[in-house]
């Protein structure tokens, strides 16, 4: 995915979804862990460091990065 990719499927998520529908989309969507690791750390940073993403990423053994290293 490019950058440009995952800014916008994060922003389609807008607050719209809910932290289970994020979670259906991901598994079923994005099976590259690579693709997965760059959505959630730009969602984790997009959504302010929402917890329920942070809780998301950890349940799908993704590591929170810094902006600078996504």
């Amino acid at each position: 995915m490019t950058i440009k990719e995952i800014k916008e499927e994060v922003d389609s998520w807008n607050w719209n979804l809910s932290i289970f529908e994020i979670y259906d989309k991901i598994r079923e969507d994005f099976t590259d862990e690579g693709d997965r690791h760059l959505l959630l750390n730009y969602a984790y940073e997009y959504f302010t460091h929402d917890p329920m993403i942070k809780e998301l990423m950890s349940f799908l053994n993704i590591e929170i990065e810094t902006q600078e290293a996504v």
